[in-house]
Formats: C-alpha cells, sequence, structure tokens
C-alpha cells in the first residue's frame, strides 16, 4: 500500500519568515483586492520550527466578499502539488481582513480546524492605514488558536 503526503506541515511551525520580496507580493495582492479580502496559500522550508516563505500562490477568493473567503479546494490542492513537485513544503494561507486589527474571525478560527497545523497568515488593510501582519495555528480539535511569531528578512 502506498501512502500518500499529507497536505499539513511534518513539523509545527512557531516562526513564520517572510523575505522582504514574498511579503510585497502579498501587500500588493491584499491592495489590489481591497476591499474584498484576498487569499493565497505560502509555500517554502520548514525546519527547526521555522516556516521560510519560498513562494506565495494567489488564490479567488470565491465568495469575492470584504467579510470573509474561501476558495475552489481543487484550486489549493493543485498550489500545493506543484510546490511539492518543486521539493517545497505547504506551510499554510494568507489573507486579508478589511479593518485595523489582523485577528482572526469566528469563521477563520473554525476553518483553521478544516486542516490542523496549517498557519494563517492574516494582513489587515485599510487604505488609511498601514498594513498589520499577525501569524496563527491550531494543532488540533483540542487546541486553541495559537499565535506565531512572524519575522521579516531581507531577500
Amino acid at each position: 500500500m502506498q501512502v500518500s503526503a499529507s497536505v499539513q506541515p511534518y513539523e509545527r511551525v512557531y516562526e513564520l519568515v517572510l523575505p522582504e520580496s514574498v511579503l510585497g507580493e502579498i501587500l500588493r495582492h491584499v491592495k489590489e483586492e481591497y476591499p474584498v479580502e484576498a487569499c493565497g496559500i505560502m509555500v517554502g522550508v520548514v525546519e527547526g520550527g521555522r516556516g521560510l516563505v519560498k513562494r506565495v500562490r494567489r488564490m479567488r477568493n470565491a465568495l469575492a466578499s470584504p467579510h470573509a473567503f474561501w476558495f475552489d479546494v481543487r484550486e489549493w490542492m493543485r498550489g500545493i502539488l506543484d510546490a511539492q513537485r518543486e521539493g517545497l513544503s505547504y506551510i499554510g494561507l494568507y489573507h486579508s481582513h478589511a479593518r485595523e486589527q489582523p485577528l482572526p474571525s469566528l469563521s477563520d478560527q473554525h476553518r483553521m480546524l478544516e486542516c490542523p497545523g496549517e498557519v494563517w497568515l492574516i494582513v489587515a488593510y485599510r487604505p488609511s492605514c498601514e498594513p498589520r501582519l499577525a501569524a496563527y495555528r491550531v494543532d488540533d480539535f483540542g487546541s486553541a488558536v495559537a499565535r506565531v511569531r512572524v519575522s521579516v528578512v531581507p531577500q
């Protein structure tokens, strides 16, 4: 019997590392989609509790809503499988909120349970304010939402 790789990260991520260029790509996406919530996946290398994002892949917000997001699961899986073929690991999702605080909504918290261990980067953006970032993860159904440290590094 062959066992295929899971979409869940193999190792817990305690720090999300974003190169400036990757963060720039995420912020461009968020600003282009505003006020609709932008969303995408983050892939890279996970080692020693650090998730270094090497690449992001935009996804279409199927809800086209300024208050919620979701995506076509096939599009999500294609992004993960493409990354795995390139030797990269799935780290998690990013999405935006059209408000000042990057806090997970109740809907976000419920959705985080669908793929325990993945990191959710939330970008709070309004044109009149500086973007704010925060990352979170839920490890299993019995766990609380855990904050993940975010570091922005030069390219």
